[in-house]
């Protein structure tokens, strides 16, 4: 029973955790901050600067709309002024002629009532033609620095296109440099290794001459070798019985 009443309690409070208005917030937002970070990590800044461009442009066509919408109304708000003068004109009119032909006071009162309320139409239309003229004006001036600032961000992205190619000319510069340095020390080591190659061959010839013994020791056993190979040659000879020409 205890173990039950607990769980629901639990229940109940991961229930108002959940539909908390702050912890809501705090969830959203927290997978907004992951969300966005790893968009990052897979677009490039120039694709999200792209992209935040067209999402502008997109609303253009909108605003454009909205804009010729105002200049619509303000046009509309012109000639209801103009018919509003003319219905003053013609108030005007009726109550001369009215007079002229010996109409009523009572008539003649209620012409002027509507000469009246036609003046106070003008009045009020006047109002609105300003109110809407400035509206306009403030409209088209606001979607002309719209498509100014789109103008300079389109320019300015292909300025950073530019950047973003200079950058990977770079990059791919310092790693043929790289590259080039590894060559160039495998090289220098590949001669240092070469150098004590020669090295050891010298070495082994000074060895080889070392083990010979001196100039003069060279000189006398080559002087013994030819000796040798003439005292050979003179008993070979001999006992030919052709003897040397040496000998004789």
């Amino acid at each position: 029973m205890i173990t039950t009443i607990i769980l629901v309690v639990l229940g109940l409070v991961a229930a108002g955790m959940i539909f908390s208005p702050t912890f809501r917030d705090k969830v959203l937002t927290t997978l907004r901050i992951r969300s966005n970070s790893a968009l990052d990590k897979a677009t490039t800044p120039l694709e999200r600067e792209k992209d935040e461009y067209n999402q502008l442009m997109a609303k253009l066509p909108g605003q454009r709309k909205a804009v010729q919408s105002v200049m619509a109304t303000s046009a509309v708000a012109k000639k209801d002024l103009d018919n509003a003068l003319a219905a003053v004109a013609a108030a005007e009119k009726d109550y001369k002629d009215a007079k002229a032909l010996g109409a009523s006071e009572a008539a003649l009162n209620e012409l002027a009532g509507k000469f009246d309320a036609a003046e106070q139409a003008v009045a009020d239309q006047k109002k609105i033609v300003e109110e809407s003229a400035a509206a306009a004006t403030e409209a088209r001036g606001a979607l002309e620095a719209t498509t100014k600032a789109l103008s300079k961000f389109a320019t300015r992205i292909e300025g950073d296109e530019r950047k973003t190619e200079l950058a990977a000319a770079l990059r791919v510069s310092a790693d043929a440099r790289q590259a080039a340095n590894e060559i160039n020390s495998s090289l220098s080591k590949a001669g240092e290794a070469s150098r004590q190659i020669d090295k050891d061959l010298e070495e082994a010839r000074a060895a080889n001459e070392l083990s010979k013994g001196s100039a003069t020791e060279q000189e006398l056993a080559a002087l013994r070798e030819q000796a040798a190979a003439k005292s050979a040659r003179e008993r070979l000879e001999a006992k030919l019985g052709g003897g040397s020409t040496e000998s004789k």
